[in-house]
């Protein structure tokens, strides 16, 4: 079907990306003991933690620098300066990570001098990252944390080897997953960045400033190192930190699809066979065959059934991969990043030729596209909830962020119990969808 998917270039109506710098508090939230620091006005940090909260239920502090209309005139190097001492006072990190917003990055603030100058006289490490969002989107932003973070790090050889996994946005319940599935064959990995437990950490006996959790600084450093094994999920980026760190220490480097699926699964569950050099475990085999007999089990409940994907770049490739492997069909990926190339590597030209692909794109022209291609089904954040109640279209929440229900940060994506999981929500939606139109519901299927 042809269909004019182009984003009307003067405008955007409800923008499917977030802001640059949210990406990197939620990547700086993942280091032990670091505190994010977004060198703007109030606004910017308190937008970027209230919508945090509202998706891990966690409390999420985000220090700022203050801009006003004068430091927009004359540059807020003195406001910059004064907040690494007020956050150091405040909450003792042994890092602050310093996100441009729009406008520092508009009037061209010196970030990196700044930081220089402020060097000798604060006992912190501070690291500077470039995140306007008219540069990239929040899945961006979240990335170029990590890069900074490497490159901040990793200045010298290191001779600690270690295995490290770079994963992309994903629930802290993904995060302690992979963290498991190493375990089981004895790898125990370095995640980069791992908010696992200061965003969903349980309860605080008394207020903890900084929660406990994170990827400890002096592990990061370990990446520099032929020995140690870099593995990146779910994103392409030409200057990634794998790439950076393959480059510069020759570490090995490997990027891989988000293990959301079988077939994506496999293949990092492969890569740690390899890495650990033995077989493939007798328990991960058992869980692989479960899986399979749930694609199987469910396949008259999704068999054909049409699709509409959204959501962050690095997620929508690896769901509409997935949605082919349970017999779904995709008829539209929508994201705000570019995902035309992967999308058509991961599922092959003849499925990818019959998919309406919106790019760049905001939520206004998701909904246009989704009111003539009529799917049965919207996969996606809980964003796009308008246009599943406008359109009478089920929504199964998948991804970040999602403020409309309770439960995201122990929402399973990956692996094969990941696989499982996103199966029987899709097929209890539709269920629950056809049993309202039966007076006595159902008493068995």
């Amino acid at each position: 079907m042809h269909l004019d998917t182009t984003k009307e270039a003067f405008v955007t109506v409800n923008p499917c990306r977030l802001c640059s710098p949210l990406g990197a508090c939620l990547a700086l939230r993942g280091i032990r003991n670091c505190m994010p620091l977004v060198h703007g006005s109030q606004g910017c940090a308190t937008y970027i933690r209230r919508f945090l909260i509202s998706h891990f239920r966690e409390p999420m502090d985000v220090a700022s620098s203050s801009f006003s209309e004068e430091t927009a005139i004359f540059g807020g190097e003195k406001n910059l300066l004064n907040a690494f001492t007020n956050v150091i006072r405040q909450y003792a990190p042994e890092v602050i990570g310093v996100a441009t917003s729009c406008l520092t990055e508009i009037i061209g603030e010196d970030i990196d001098k700044i930081i220089k100058q402020a060097g000798g006289s604060v006992n912190c490490h501070l690291v500077a990252i470039s995140t306007p969002s008219f540069k990239g989107s929040h899945c961006a932003g979240f990335h170029d944390t990590v890069t900074a973070l490497v490159k901040s790090m990793c200045t010298v050889s290191s001779n600690e080897p270690a295995v490290f996994i770079a994963p992309p946005i994903l629930s802290p319940a993904d995060l302690r997953y992979l963290r498991s599935l190493c375990s089981v064959f004895g790898v125990d990995p370095i995640l980069l960045p791992d908010y696992s437990d200061t965003l969903d950490g349980g309860t605080w006996d008394s207020y903890t400033p900084l929660p406990v959790g994170g990827t400890p600084v002096t592990d990061i450093i370990r990446a520099a190192s032929p020995q140690s094994t870099f593995i990146e999920l779910g994103t392409t980026r030409e200057q990634s930190a794998g790439s950076f760190l393959n480059n510069t220490f020759g570490t090995q480097w490997q990027s891989l699809d988000t293990p959301i699926g079988i077939e994506a699964t496999d293949r990092f569950i492969d890569s740690l066979a390899d890495i650990a050099g033995i077989k493939i475990p007798d328990e991960i085999l058992k869980i692989r065959k479960r899986c399979i007999d749930s694609y199987i089990d469910a396949h008259k409940y999704v068999s054909g059934i049409r699709t509409a994907i959204y959501g962050d770049e690095d997620m929508v490739p690896s769901i509409a991969a997935f949605c082919l492997e349970i017999g779904l069909k995709p008829v539209l990926c929508a994201s705000e990043g570019k995902i035309r190339s992967t999308l058509e590597r991961r599922i092959g030209a003849n499925a990818f030729s019959e998919i309406v692909i919106c790019e760049d794109t905001d939520f206004d022209t998701i909904e246009k596209a989704a009111a003539v291609l009529k799917p049965d089904l919207l996969l996606g954040s809980g964003k796009g909830n308008h246009i599943a109640l406008k359109h009478d279209i089920p929504l199964v929440r998948i991804g970040f962020p999602v403020h409309d229900r309770f439960g995201a940060i122990r929402q399973l994506h990956v692996g094969y119990d990941g696989a499982m999981a996103i199966l029987d929500n899709i097929v209890n939606t539709f269920l629950s969808r056809n049993q309202e139109n039966i007076p006595d519901g159902y008493s068995y299927l």
